[in-house]
């Protein structure tokens, strides 16, 4: 079997998903899954289900002949990185202090380096996606919340308290939606699937005329961020104020940030970010109204190309360069 340090199991861990593949050193993916998280089993048949996921890795990769030498993980909440353990996360209810690290080392056998799952996406775009080029810049993953991370002088940032930045909990709109995490008006309720669908469905509520059916809020088609996406895209006026005032948000987000971080790029990625032919217009617009201290024609949006790949190659890079350490 090969024995090349490159053979990594990535996983990243979200609210909706588990996404997981065995990774080269070079970035390719040799095989790639997708599963349900199933939140609702509670936490310790999460990470059973995780732990089972990369055993099955595991043994489709000695099939193979790739032996994978170590899993690098991306999850959501706060995160510490050198014990591997989930303190606590707004999205997965009732995980505290999570030996995530630990556990799935005992259950599988190989080591396990955690990170924060907006971090290693990060990782991923500067590795081999939409951030190759940059040296300084964020990128934000609008799915379940919204997650960020941060690329300074070429490297990822983790700050004092070495998790890295929460540009989703920045206020901006201090008496508006509760957020996950206590607080109000954060971007991570005016930029997320979750909060998105939660205006839709106040929406299809008041009886504001849409397209969007009256079926798609029953358990077998719900309502979704794609549905919502789909919608608009046939012009339908409801669903295009919601991904506009998305837009609108989000520009005044990343005029703040540029504001005070002066980066060159800006990487969107995640399930929203799908929408961005409707949204982007709206969130250029507000940028370069709110950008008064920089031009903004020197910073760069980008919408990330890696897709649904970017955790679970940045959470193998991630791990291989904590392996060299």
């Amino acid at each position: 079997m090969s024995s090349k340090p490159g053979n990594v199991i990535g996983i990243d861990l979200g609210g909706t998903r588990i996404k997981a593949g065995l990774v080269g050193a070079q970035g390719e993916i040799h095989l790639m899954e997708n599963y349900l998280t199933c939140l609702e089993l509670g936490e310790k048949k999460v990470l059973k289900r995780i732990a089972k996921i990369i055993k099955q890795l595991i043994i489709i990769s000695n099939k193979n002949w790739i032996e994978p030498k170590m899993v690098g993980l991306g999850a959501p909440g706060v995160i510490d990185r050198e014990k591997g353990i989930v303190h606590h996360s707004p999205n997965f209810p009732g995980w505290k202090e999570v030996p995530l690290a630990r556990f799935i080392t005992e259950e599988v056998g190989l080591p396990v380096y955690v990170d924060k799952d907006a971090n290693v996406v990060t990782y991923g775009e500067k590795w081999v996606g939409a951030g190759q080029d940059l040296r300084n810049f964020i990128s934000l993953t609008l799915g379940t919340g919204v997650g960020s991370g941060l690329i300074l002088n070429g490297r990822p940032w983790y700050g004092s308290q070495g998790s890295g930045p929460e540009f989703g909990h920045i206020t901006l709109e201090p008496r508006g939606e509760r957020c996950g995490c206590g607080n109000r008006g954060c971007l991570e309720t005016l930029a997320s699937a979750t909060y998105l669908i939660k205006k839709a469905q106040r929406g299809l509520a008041k009886k504001i005329p849409t397209q969007l059916s009256k079926g798609v809020s029953n358990s077998s088609n719900p309502l979704s961020a794609k549905i919502l996406f789909e919608t608009a895209q046939k012009g339908d006026p409801f669903c295009i104020s919601l991904f506009a005032d998305l837009g609108r948000y989000l520009g005044i987000a990343l005029a703040n940030i540029v504001h005070t971080l002066n980066i060159e790029g800006v990487v969107l990625g995640g399930g929203v970010s799908n929408a961005y032919t409707i949204f982007l217009p709206y969130l250029e617009k507000e940028f370069k109204k709110r950008l008064t201290m920089s031009s903004a024609e020197s910073v760069s949006i980008r919408i990330s190309f890696l897709g649904e790949k970017s955790g679970v190659l940045g959470a193998a890079k991630m791990a291989m360069d904590r392996n060299k350490r």
